[in-house]
């Protein structure tokens, strides 16, 4: 009888340091892990950033340059300081898009630009260089698609229009003005003022 207990006190013993052992194994690994990611804050943050999209061919067809971009896991977003988009489509003149902060949605699907907006487009052999700047401006980079319901202002050759809203395709050249459309629009070269 005595034999029993002693054998029933040893497996309780081992028993208890197995199970102490593996406890502690388990606490050790999690505290080994990274933090899991916040849901306020962002992920990852990188400063002096350059990104590079290509087409099924492999040429460039626009660049992303920013100060500093910062990642939300959350919800993917990312949010741009002082970004600087280049457009950089063959058979176009190049685009270049400037602000002051950017948030980026959907892999770089949309983007909406806030603060001192600029474009400027080189001039073309049958189109005049061209300068956009309002205070906000989505962006739609893979169409080449601008859009804006904020007052606008832009200069092509020696022409000013300002506007409340516009949409700009780049690809076409084609602007609409939404409403309240000024300007001056001075004759081209060979045309006569009507």
């Amino acid at each position: 009888m005595r034999d029993r207990i002693t054998a029933i006190i040893a497996v309780l013993l081992l028993a208890t340091l197995a199970g102490a052992s593996y406890w502690y194994s388990q606490v050790s690994r999690v505290d080994g892990l990274a933090q899991p990611v916040s849901r306020e804050g962002p992920d990852f943050v990188i400063n002096g950033v350059t990104l590079t999209q290509f087409d099924a061919s492999g040429r460039a067809t626009n660049k992303l340059f920013a100060e500093e971009l910062a990642h939300f896991a959350a919800d993917d977003r990312a949010e741009l300081r002082r970004p600087r988009l280049v457009s950089l489509r063959p058979g176009q003149p190049p685009l270049e898009t400037r602000a002051q902060s950017a948030l980026v949605e959907g892999s770089g699907e949309k983007v909406l630009l806030t603060g001192d907006v600029v474009i400027t487009r080189a001039a073309a052999a049958d189109s005049p260089p061209l300068r956009l700047t309002t205070e906000k401006l989505q962006a739609l980079p893979d169409l080449e698609r601008y859009s804006t319901d904020a007052p606008v202002e832009i200069e092509r050759g020696t022409s000013t229009i300002r506007s409340i809203g516009m949409d700009y395709d780049n690809i076409t050249r084609v602007v609409k003005f939404h409403s309240q459309v000024r300007g001056t629009m001075e004759p081209g070269k060979g045309e006569s003022p009507r």
